[in-house]
């Protein structure tokens, strides 16, 4: 299988496996690393600032939905005792 890393190009490898129960399957998870532990660090940075990022927009989004939702029942609450 080729999995090369995302940074450096060298061939990935095996690092953690296990396995969970799905339902009546059982899914087999692998892990792969870089073999270059400096490069590994960087990437995983690169992957938590980036799964940071879009959970902080997510965060936005949801209370940005809320905020709107709210002024439209306020909205809906004048219209209906004028």
């Amino acid at each position: 299988m080729n999995n090369p890393c995302i940074r450096c190009g060298l061939q990935r490898i095996d690092g953690k496996s296990w396995q969970e129960k799905s339902g009546i399957s059982i899914v087999t998870y692998t892990q792969t690393l870089c073999p270059d532990k400096l490069c590994q660090k960087e990437v995983d940075k690169a992957i938590a600032d980036r799964r940071a990022k879009s959970d902080d927009l997510a965060k936005k989004k949801s209370q940005l939905l809320l905020r709107t939702r709210a002024g439209m029942k306020l909205k809906n609450r004048l219209v209906t005792t004028i």
